[in-house]
């Protein structure tokens, strides 16, 4: 009886396992899928970290490479500030050096032409006298001392004659001196006319080398700085709702104000980020700056102007096309048309200073440009017609000051 109850418990355990095994596969079937797909999503969670990572490596390069190159750009922007002075200077230079030429030459013709006037008027007088003294000589000595004269009236007329000759003697030597001085005069205008064509052509050539310097700058300006855009185009509408210049001035203290925090705030996020360097006190620069152009000064501060108002500033009377520089370090704040005043540059030059200079045919500088001391920042009108006049203020915290105790020995100052 035990075998056969042996005998009928093996095939229920052959039926069991029959049973547990399929389910066994299955199971083993239904977890393999699962954890392929685990694996699957973590090498590929693993590969777009590595690509994430590549790309910030990429970035990181390309920041390093930008800002490269934004140090060369800078390097070079200030290589060429430093060029455009040395060149403005040498423009100046041969402007004032035109414009004595032009009036020393002025000088000489009409000198030129007063003399010729004298010669003439002196060869007349020469040639009355000559003739009187032809008409004397005609008659014999023994016809003048037989004619029925007192002798004190022969005495009177030997000294006039004798005074009569001296006087011719003079007036000889006055015209060889007049006609030497005639010559001379021709050689030196001749002379004076070759060099002022000679600086004349060499202005020129100075003048297209600093247009092509100023082309190069602002090309690289562009690329140094784009959101120069944004604030040249706030500045244009505090410009268009202002109705004075100080209503302008105060609207770019705001601005100027509200991109400082701005700066800050980007300095704070980015502690690479370089921090423009300060602008030197022009408060140290008093009674050391240069004129802006080469002219004479026509109009001073305080004087009155043909209308009856005190002059807030002082005007410059310049050659045509004349160079206008930069008279200290600052930042150009205001590049544009304002109201009557025409075409108007404003540079800060902190502490509350401002330079606005009004009257050029042409600004060649941009808002937010930083400017040094002797930079050429526009042109004058170019016409021969007229004389163009520069109008230059000088402000502290809004207010017009008189310029002159600032400006140092006007060396490149045209008189006439």
């Amino acid at each position: 009886m035990r075998r056969n109850l042996l005998k009928a418990q093996r095939p229920n355990r052959r039926n069991a396992f029959s049973v547990i095994l399929p389910a066994l596969v299955l199971g083993l079937v239904s977890v393999c899928p699962a954890a392929a797909y685990a694996q699957d999503k973590a090498s590929s969670a693993t590969e777009d970290l590595k690509q994430i990572e590549q790309r910030i490596d990429q970035e990181k390069s390309a920041a390093e490479k930008a800002r490269a190159r934004a140090e060369i750009m800078a390097r070079d922007i200030s290589n060429l500030q430093n060029e455009l002075i040395t060149t403005a200077r040498a423009v100046q230079r041969h402007e004032t050096q035109v414009q004595a030429l032009r009036t020393r030459l002025q000088a000489l013709e009409r000198l030129l032409s007063r003399k010729t006037a004298d010669l003439r008027e002196g060869r007349a007088k020469f040639g009355r006298v000559l003739a009187a003294m032809q008409r004397i000589a005609q008659f014999p000595p023994e016809a003048l001392i037989a004619q029925p004269v007192k002798p004190a009236d022969t005495v009177r007329t030997a000294i006039l004659l004798r005074t009569t000759v001296s006087e011719i003697d003079r007036q000889a030597t006055e015209l060889r001196e007049e006609l030497d001085f005639l010559v001379k005069a021709r050689a030196e205008i001749a002379s004076r006319e070759k060099t002022l064509e000679e600086t004349t052509e060499l202005l020129d050539r100075e003048r297209r080398r600093l247009g092509a310097l100023m082309s190069r700058k602002k090309v690289l300006k562009r690329r140094a700085d784009k959101q120069a855009q944004d604030a040249e185009r706030r500045i244009a509408e505090l410009a268009g709702k202002a109705k004075t210049l100080r209503e302008l001035l105060r609207g770019i203290a705001r601005e100027r104000d509200r991109q400082k925090k701005e700066a800050s705030k980007v300095a704070k996020a980015d502690p690479g980020h370089a921090d423009v360097p300060p602008l030197r006190p022009i408060s140290k620069a008093r009674g050391s700056l240069g004129l802006p152009v080469s002219g004479r000064i026509s109009g001073r501060y305080g004087e009155k102007t043909d209308g009856g108002l005190s002059r807030k500033g002082m005007t410059i009377t310049t050659p045509p096309g004349a160079q206008v520089t930069a008279t200290y370090d600052g930042t150009v704040v205001y590049a544009g048309k304002f109201r009557g005043y025409g075409l108007l540059l404003i540079i800060e030059h902190g502490e509350g200073y401002h330079t606005l200079l009004a009257g050029m045919n042409r600004i060649d500088v941009e808002q937010g440009q930083r400017v040094l001391a002797g930079e050429p920042v526009g042109i004058m009108e170019p016409s021969e017609s007229g004389q163009p006049v520069l109008y230059v203020e000088l402000r502290r915290d809004g207010q017009p000051i008189n310029p002159q105790p600032w400006l140092a020995a006007r060396k490149n100052e045209v008189n006439g």
